[in-house]
């Protein structure tokens, strides 16, 4: 059985307490990480909706929120038309507002 051959395999290796489900939360965890997109790693998986997968990994992506915030910061003008306003939104959440999610 695969499972027995991956238990011996990490026992070989010195790692303790690795199962061979964990394997999917590392692709998962890494996959998400460099930027692949959720359906893809969602269909990967085999999961039923990229909201489950959304949902069980949600922990990996709170710091991609805020770098994809600062994508928009750098990309968006600094006012309308390009003309500097005084009220300037900056669109990267601050630390208050991302521990409130948790």
């Amino acid at each position: 059985m695969l499972s027995h051959e991956f238990h011996r395999i990490v026992k070989q290796a010195g790692l303790e307490n690795v199962r061979f489900h964990d394997l999917r939360h590392t692709f998962a965890s890494l996959a998400l990480l460099r930027g692949a997109k959720p359906k893809v790693i969602s269909e990967a998986l085999g999961h039923a909706s990229v909201a489950f997968t959304m949902d069980v990994y949600s922990h990996i992506i709170s710091g991609m929120q805020e770098e994809a915030m600062a994508l928009l910061d750098e990309v968006l003008p600094p006012g309308k038309n390009g003309v500097a306003q005084k009220n300037n939104a900056n669109l990267t959440p601050k630390a208050d507002i991302i521990s409130m999610k948790g």
